[in-house]
């Protein structure tokens, strides 16, 4: 029987990305474990959760208790396959698993967005572009998600001979599906929202990263045209509190509403008239994509990710880097253009198809087969 071992920075990560392709790994055979930082989150479908003190920061003592951990995990337990995601997690992975490779385990490493990207800080290339470049040899296989990681990987690390691109980890369309009148009038009454009110969806975790404050800036500006305009905001993280204080000193903490993190997000994307992503780093964001899927017209900021799921003026509207004047400018046009609204809205559903799990996924089993092969 196939053994495989997932391992990432999270269990949060695994949760939100990989439950999927572990569903489908159980279906096909394979004892699935996975391994992170015990959070108390339970993994669906995986047969062990092996806990180890990884952070995200790459100078956390904690990590050096991580590779010991695994170290001993790895001495026990023999794998088929180690498929390690995160920067950290990956590293620690590769760092904890040299003997194993010599008795025939397989590391393939998933780029969910490298740190190290056009325009990056040169900290950024200084600390994981290095870790990234030593560890290379020590990886059987990479997997980018997005045009620029392809490229950046087949220039940068020639050394790993096998590269694949897929399409994301895979949107589950299934999750978005109609809503009845009755829940979607109760959903409006819970958080206030009215026939005229013109919202704005943004699901992410409150990170600098993530650029809320970027929006609640915005919104003061736009109030000025679209006084009924209002932002829901999905997830979680420790930067929400600092983004209520900012919505609050410029008089917009009314119009946003903070629903927290919400693990179905269907009925929320019927409450939106569109969706709107300032982030300032993504792999491939499935978030975007499964609102591409339930027709909402799409405004993001233009980075990598963004530009692989939107050609913009087709299937959504991509406005300059962090450029909160474009922003306001491109927000106001389709707000006053209905039918522009609405042909963005075909041309997102009709282009989302080829990142869908049911697309995905049989192509990241296949690399798996193809790797023992």
């Amino acid at each position: 029987m196939k053994k495989i071992l997932i391992v990432a920075s999270s269990y949060v990560h695994i949760r939100a990305f990989l439950i999927p392709h572990i569903k489908q790994l159980v279906s096909d055979g394979w004892v699935v474990n996975v391994a992170s930082e015990n959070d108390g989150t339970i993994i669906p479908y995986a047969h062990a959760q092996i806990d180890i003190p990884v952070k995200r920061s790459p100078f956390h003592p904690s990590n050096l208790l991580a590779i010991q951990k695994l170290l001993r995990h790895l001495d026990k337990e023999r794998y088929d396959i180690i498929n390690c995601h995160t920067p950290i997690g990956a590293m620690i992975v590769r760092m904890a698993s040299f003997k194993a490779r010599r008795m025939g385990t397989k590391i393939i490493y998933m780029a969910h967005g490298f740190h190290f990207y056009q325009g990056a800080p040169f900290i950024n290339w200084a600390v994981y572009y290095t870790a990234e470049k030593l560890m290379a040899r020590y990886t059987d296989a990479i997997i980018t998600i997005n045009e620029e990681d392809r490229c950046n990987a087949g220039r940068l690390f020639p050394e790993i001979s096998h590269q694949y691109t897929l399409p994301g980890v895979g949107c589950d369309i299934n999750r978005i599906v109609p809503m009845c009148d009755a829940e979607h009038k109760e959903l409006k009454k819970q958080y206030k929202i009215v026939d005229e009110d013109y919202v704005a969806i943004y699901i992410a975790r409150y990170t600098r990263n993530k650029n809320h404050r970027f929006l609640i800036k915005a919104l003061a500006k736009i109030k000025h045209d679209i006084p009924h305009c209002k932002l829901l905001f999905l997830g979680d993280g420790k930067e929400m509190e600092a983004c209520r204080k900012l919505a609050d000193k410029l008089g917009v903490g009314s119009s946003i509403i903070f629903a927290g993190y919400q693990s179905k997000i269907s009925g929320y994307l019927h409450l939106a008239d569109v969706a709107v992503s300032p982030s300032l780093i993504e792999g491939l964001p499935i978030g975007l994509a499964e609102e591409m899927y339930a027709g909402i017209p799409i405004i993001a900021n233009t980075i990598r990710g963004h530009k692989d799921l939107i050609k913009s003026g087709e299937n959504g509207l991509l406005y300059a880097y962090d450029d909160e004047d474009d922003f306001v400018e491109k927000f106001l046009y389709l707000y006053n253009n209905p039918d522009e609204r609405e042909r963005l809205s075909k041309g997102a559903k009709s282009s989302i198809e080829k990142y869908s799990v049911e697309n995905v996924i049989p192509q990241m089993m296949s690399i798996f087969e193809k790797e023992l092969s």
